[in-house]
């Protein structure tokens, strides 16, 4: 026969064995009260009885301890109900002697006995706490995955006030983005509002700007590649640059000439191809 066999053959014998336990003192307590209805005898020592057993079934049952913390207490509930109810009908027969009384008490023993027998409800309170325990509560998965290491504080970012850079932040700033790790820290309109001058910094000092890809930019703001332009800030680092939105500025003859002298005495070898003005020296240093 197989080992599954054995088993299986065990559990049934245990269960039917509790249950012949549980109709059997169900009968025995349904019979003290019943004796109490005629005879003071009886009740006290079934009172003391069915209070021992109750209690001591309650703090001693393994499925009962181990329950999980919710469910212990309603299945330790539901299995104390028959004895406790039992000691107030026997505690109602030393007090209340008369004819009226123990025709009430006669029909609550009935009811009793009927209600334990058919509903168990010890049995049903070790059912309780067997079943599965309640859900853990769940963590945002975003949480568990930016847990910071041991040792480490977690810095939250707070979304911009401003409009525009809060768009940034959320869309190409953010990670994968067109440009990871930068912020927008001023946003004038340049060259008589022809142009829109952007001066983008990187959230982390002493890191460059990483080099944007213009045709991601493009594609993200939907706007044409050549309205687009990214150049370097003069006097400032690699820390921060300049992001140009509109069309260039039509530079005149009189300028072209005066700075193609300029080129050629201070810088030769060097030609002039474009003038830009522009300044945000007082965002920048604030």
């Amino acid at each position: 026969m197989p080992l599954r066999t054995y088993i299986d053959t065990s559990r049934r014998f245990g269960s039917a064995l509790v249950l012949g336990v549980g109709r059997l003192a169900t009968l025995a307590g349904g019979a003290a009260a019943g004796a109490g209805l005629f005879t003071d005898q009886p009740i006290l020592p079934g009172l003391i009885t069915t209070i021992a057993v109750g209690i001591g079934g309650a703090f001693l049952s393994p499925r009962l301890l181990t329950a999980h913390p919710k469910k212990r207490p309603i299945a330790t509930t539901i299995y104390l109900t028959p004895y406790g109810s039992l000691s107030a009908i026997l505690i109602a027969e030393l007090f209340a002697t008369s004819s009226e009384a123990r025709l009430i008490e006669g029909g609550a023993i009935a009811l009793w006995t009927a209600g334990v027998w058919w509903m168990r409800p010890a049995a049903l309170g070790k059912r309780v706490a067997k079943w599965p325990d309640p859900p853990a509560p769940e963590t945002d998965a975003d949480e568990t995955e930016e847990a910071p290491a041991s040792g480490e504080v977690a810095v939250i970012e707070t979304v911009p006030s401003d409009p525009n850079a809060a768009w940034w932040h959320l869309n190409a700033a953010k990670e994968q983005g067109v440009a990871p790790g930068t912020k927008i820290v001023a946003i004038r309109q340049i060259e008589d509002g022809r142009r829109v001058a952007v001066a983008i910094a990187s959230k982390v000092h002493g890191e460059p700007v990483p080099k944007i890809e213009l045709r991601r930019l493009s594609a993200l703001m939907n706007i044409p590649v050549g309205l687009l332009a990214i150049e370097d800030i003069p006097g400032y680092g690699a820390g921060v640059q300049m992001l140009l939105i509109g069309h260039p500025p039509e530079t005149t003859h009189a300028d072209a000439d005066a700075w193609t002298e300029i080129a050629r005495t201070a810088l030769p070898g060097v030609q002039l191809v474009e003038v830009n003005e522009y300044d945000l020296s007082e965002e920048l240093n604030r």
